[in-house]
């Protein structure tokens, strides 16, 4: 009897340790794609297509996805990366060297989120020193940057709606905004302006309801019902806004 007790005990642990390790997590991995073409890319089973040939996947849920590239609907590459967990994993792929981890990157830097941290990732080896940053030079604006539980300023809020306007669906545009107001607060002004890139109203309810607690001044929240198409969108979003300030 404790024989039997001990090996199921063993069992539970190592099935705990096991969902631990595949549990989904703040892991990220950014593609680069040098091809032409139409390029989708799938990690496990999440798409994203891009016409900028750099594919961002937020929230992977496990360290050892699936990653299959499809160039005009024939698949080109398919294979299984290891990524660092709570961490952005940077890839790139092209005909010569196939898909090939590059870098592997920290998402915050002294309690800072890096928005689209992989520009000049490229110019180095995977194991080798990266490109040195330009040193600041006067009256040259340094690289914005997002901090945790402040408002975002208006030069960085430049750059997240960039680059949500150069996102082609509303699946990753959703994604994007979720995680870069997961640490930091906005303006009612400035999530209205996010929520008219979606295409959908659909999207558009998503992304309000979820950045709710992110916007600062919340007694302005009214306002981004300005970004709806329809009348049915509005007063569900205001039905949403009553049931939040009457708790």
């Amino acid at each position: 009897m404790m024989k039997t007790l001990l090996l199921f005990i063993a069992a539970l642990l190592q099935t705990s340790l096991i969902f631990a390790q595949n549990s989904g997590t703040d892991t990220e991995l950014f593609i680069e794609v040098a091809e032409q073409g139409k390029i989708v890319v799938y990690v496990n089973d999440e798409q994203v297509g891009s016409s900028k040939g750099r594919f961002r996947f937020y929230d992977v849920e496990n360290t050892s996805p699936t990653v299959i590239i499809m160039r005009n609907n024939r698949q080109i590459a398919k294979t299984t990366l290891s990524l660092t967990r709570n961490s952005r994993t940077i890839a790139r792929y092209s005909s010569f060297d196939g898909l090939k981890v590059v870098k592997t990157l920290p998402m915050f830097d002294a309690n800072q989120y890096a928005l689209d941290d992989w520009d000049g990732i490229f110019d180095s080896t995977p194991d080798g020193p990266t490109r040195p940053s330009r040193p600041a030079e006067p009256g040259r604006p340094t690289r914005p940057t997002l901090s945790r539980d402040k408002i975002m300023s208006n030069q960085s809020f430049d750059q997240l709606l960039n680059m949500v306007r150069r996102t082609d669906f509303d699946s990753g545009k959703i994604k994007l905004v979720k995680s870069a107001l997961n640490n930091n607060k906005i303006s009612a002004s400035q999530l209205t302006a996010l929520v008219k890139v979606f295409d959908f109203d659909a999207s558009r309810l998503e992304i309000s309801k979820s950045a709710y607690d992110s916007v600062a001044d919340k007694q302005n929240y009214f306002k981004v019902t300005e970004a709806f198409e329809f009348d049915f969108s509005k007063d569900e979003l205001m039905d949403y806004i009553n049931k939040k300030t009457s708790r």
